[in-house]
């Protein structure tokens, strides 16, 4: 079980209720957990030798409605995100000065159903003024060398932490790509070629939901990579929390349309 899927267990035990009549129309704390873990990759910097450091201050703004519907669960569910970070930051074997926190913020700016994450490199034994975070990770020029780190689990010395392309499959595995509806729980195979999701009859996945198109958003799978495409939505498509109009797709990323959400998945990696 990857570490979105246990994170995901864990809050069906805490939220105990479907998350579909929930998160309907909200932001989704799936959508969160994605988001964070891309922010994790995608500041990572290399520090010297392949040493591969990830950030460990970690914010999510959220518009007031999301922020004040997530109130009730806000210490628990930002423990359990700061836990599904770390569980992350030790799979993909980065370094971190200090304990990983996650911080959850109100943004009246942000309309319901969309919020923003940052990130930054907090070291207790040196703190760096503001200026001197950039782009999550502090900048080098006027400060002392960074103190020594533990050698990287899983890595090698020359790893230079780039990403390479996505994993699609093994030697003797057969990978699928699914689709799985939110709440219900209703699981669609992708065919290679175009997946269209909308509300109308000519659909490949039909979602039964007023707040989706007829003919919403496709789906397309060539060469074992999923891209989602939006075709001119009315209230557009979201992946992670963010408007989209194509995109590719990673294990786990999350779709909102309308008040539906969907989990991309890569089952037999």
């Amino acid at each position: 079980m990857g570490v979105l899927q246990r994170f995901e267990r864990r809050l069906e035990g805490m939220v105990g209720l479907a998350f579909a009549r929930i998160f309907k129309g909200k932001v989704h704390p799936a959508e969160i957990a994605t988001a964070l873990q891309r922010e994790a990759d995608e500041q990572r910097s290399v520090v010297g030798e392949g040493r591969v450091l990830a950030p460990n201050v970690y914010v999510v703004r959220l518009g007031e409605t999301d922020f004040g519907h997530l109130a009730q669960w806000s210490d628990q569910l930002a423990a359990e995100l700061a836990d599904m970070v770390t569980e992350h930051i030790d799979d993909e074997g980065y370094q971190v000065f200090d304990k990983v926190t996650v911080r959850l913020e109100q943004d009246d700016d942000l309309p319901t159903g969309v919020f923003e994450v940052s990130s930054h490199v907090a070291d207790p034994a040196r703190p760096l003024p503001r200026e001197d975070v950039v782009a999550g990770a502090p900048a080098l020029t006027g400060h002392p060398p960074l103190p020594p780190l533990p050698p990287l689990r899983g890595r090698t010395p020359g790893d230079t932490g780039a990403h390479g392309p996505s994993v699609v499959g093994r030697a003797g595995s057969r990978v699928t790509h699914v689709l799985v509806v939110d709440g219900p729980g209703t699981r669609h195979e992708l065919t290679t070629g175009r997946n269209v999701i909308g509300r109308g009859t000519e659909a490949d996945i039909r979602l039964p939901d007023t707040g989706v198109s007829r003919k919403h958003v496709d789906v397309v799978l060539e060469s074992g990579v999923a891209t989602v495409e939006d075709l001119g939505s009315t209230n557009g498509t979201l992946v992670n929390g963010r408007r989209i109009s194509r995109q590719a797709l990673a294990d786990g990323d999350v779709i909102r349309i309308g008040h539906s959400v969907l989990v991309y998945r890569q089952d037999g990696q």
